[in-house]
């Protein structure tokens, strides 16, 4: 079974069967449509014969428009159809749908909770995650940050990587449980091994800042340059800072402008912001205000407040209309 992350306002765990063979990155557009397109040919092929493990693969295929024009009923009937053979994959397939809200599928956080808790109760490692996330509470469920541990470390215990990772986060914040760092690192640890990106970047920030663990600024840096490896672009990012700012490494700027572009183009909007600084003040570039001024712009259209707003007062900056400095650091 291969599993894959979405970060979406809570990052819930997804199923999706090994069936589909999907066309590499580096193939040409029309090979790649091609490929795409025998795949869903294949997966359509064998769910109408019967094949119960193909329903997932199809209806991602229908959801995701590869191969195929996205069709969000039809996935939604292999899906269900998946649920009614008792998959727990298409239980929380389906659940994310719900989750998420889609193409004429409006938002039901409460749905979506019931078939997590019917993949969990069946011993799915994701079910029991989303479980988790959703007990962090928002779209009218409650918050409940005990339970949402708990769950975590099920999760975990039943070979979920981010479970692990979650539970290695929340005693390092003492979200749900009482604090303890050591429990919190011996956890990241764990999913560290289990191949999360978010734990290796987790770790990387611990000993960037010697919080639980020794100081080490090299470490720091590999663990950095594993998780943007596994294509973390908050790894990216932090490689940015730490190359800007001589931290285990030299300090170079094009190294830096090199991994915050990285970022940038993975959607990563706090890179923007310190493609920004960068444009503003020269490193590695020419100064030229109105390419940093595009940079703030797109940083500003953040959903975090924080960066939104130290975005935002960059922009007014720049256009004359609030001139206190603020500190403008990167990392």
């Amino acid at each position: 079974m291969r599993k894959r992350v979405l970060p979406a306002m809570l990052a819930l765990a997804l199923s999706v069967s090994g069936g589909v063979a999907f066309a590499r990155a580096d193939a040409g557009p029309s090979i790649e449509r091609d490929r795409a397109k025998a795949s869903f040919e294949a997966a359509l092929r064998d769910a109408q014969g019967g094949d119960a493990t193909r329903y997932v693969d199809l209806a991602m295929l229908y959801l995701e428009g590869q191969g195929v024009t996205r069709d969000v009923p039809k996935a939604l009937a292999w899906l269900r159809k998946g649920v009614a053979g008792g998959d727990t994959d298409a239980m929380v397939e389906l659940g994310n749908v719900y989750f998420d809200g889609a193409d004429g599928v409006p938002k039901d956080r409460r749905a979506a909770f019931t078939l997590y808790s019917e993949a969990a109760r069946r011993g799915d490692p994701n079910g029991m995650y989303n479980v988790g996330a959703s007990h962090e509470g928002g779209g009218g469920l409650p918050e409940n940050t005990r339970l949402a541990f708990a769950w975590y470390l099920k999760a975990a215990e039943a070979g979920s990587a981010r479970g692990a990772y979650s539970a290695g986060e929340a005693y390092l914040a003492g979200s749900g449980v009482r604090r303890d760092n050591a429990k919190g690192v011996a956890m990241l640890r764990r999913a560290i091994q289990m191949g999360s990106a978010d734990a290796m970047n987790a770790m990387g920030r611990l000993y960037s800042e010697g919080s639980g663990v020794k100081q080490d600024h090299a470490e720091a840096v590999r663990l950095y340059t594993a998780a943007a490896s596994n294509d973390l672009a908050a790894g990216m990012s932090n490689l940015g800072v730490v190359h800007h700012n001589g931290e285990g490494v030299p300090v170079n700027y094009t190294e830096a402008m090199r991994w915050f572009q990285r970022a940038a183009d993975h959607g990563y909007l706090e890179a923007w912001y310190d493609l920004g600084i960068m444009c503003e003040r020269g490193h590695g570039i020419a100064a030229n205000e109105e390419l940093a001024l595009i940079m703030y712009r797109k940083a500003a259209q953040s959903d975090e407040p924080d960066l939104r707003r130290k975005a935002q007062k960059a922009v007014n900056r720049l256009l004359g209309l609030d001139d206190e400095e603020d500190d403008g650091s990167i990392g």
